[in-house]
C-alpha cells in the first residue's frame, strides 16, 4: 500500500491520509483523479510510520481526527490497510474511513477499527451543499456516514 500524502485540513482539525490507487469504475467527475495510479507515492512501511508518528506527535495539539482517503482506501491490500489502521489507533483519535463503497461491502476488520466511515460513490447527478453528516459536509446526496458501534467517540 502506497501513501501518496498527508496533509492538515483546518476547517475538520484533521489529519487527511491520501493513499494511492482506485480501481475502476471511476466516479464521474472525481475530485482526486490524480490518486488513481496505485504506483504514486512511498509505500507504508515501518520508515514510513516513523515519519507519520513524528508528525502526529509534533501537531498533537491540532489534530482531533485522522481522515484517511485517496484514491479509494478498499482498493489497497486489505491486510496492509488493517495493519495501516491498527498503527493509528495507539494516537487515541478518532479513525474516519472514505470509500466509494457501500457499508456492507466494507470487510468486518476494517469496519471494527473504524470510528467513522464514509460510503458512497460521489455522483455528479446529485449534487448537494446540505447533505451534512457529523459536521462533514458530503458532496451527493447518496453519500452518508456511519458511525460504528464500537466508537468510544460522541456524536
Amino acid at each position: 500500500m502506497n501513501i501518496l500524502c498527508t496533509q492538515y485540513n483546518l476547517k475538520y482539525k484533521s489529519l487527511d491520509v491520501f493513499v494511492s490507487g482506485c480501481k475502476s469504475p471511476h466516479c464521474k467527475g472525481c475530485c482526486n483523479p490524480e490518486t488513481w495510479d496505485f504506483n504514486q507515492g512511498e509505500m507504508y512501511n515501518d520508515k514510513y510510520y516513523k515519519k507519520l508518528i513524528a508528525k502526529i506527535k509534533y501537531f498533537s495539539t491540532l489534530i482531533k481526527n485522522i481522515m484517511i482517503m485517496g484514491g479509494e482506501p478498499l482498493d489497497q491490500n486489505i491486510n496492509e490497510l488493517e495493519k495501516f489502521i491498527l498503527d493509528l489507533k495507539v494516537f487515541k483519535i478518532p479513525i474516519w474511513l472514505f470509500t466509494k463503497y457501500e457499508i456492507k461491502k466494507v470487510p468486518d476488520n476494517i469496519k471494527i477499527l473504524c470510528d467513522y466511515i464514509k460510503c458512497g460513490r460521489y455522483d455528479n447527478t446529485q449534487l448537494s451543499e446540505d447533505n451534512i453528516w457529523f459536521g462533514i459536509t458530503l458532496a451527493s446526496k447518496n453519500q452518508k456516514i456511519y458511525k460504528m458501534e464500537n466508537s468510544i467517540w460522541e456524536k
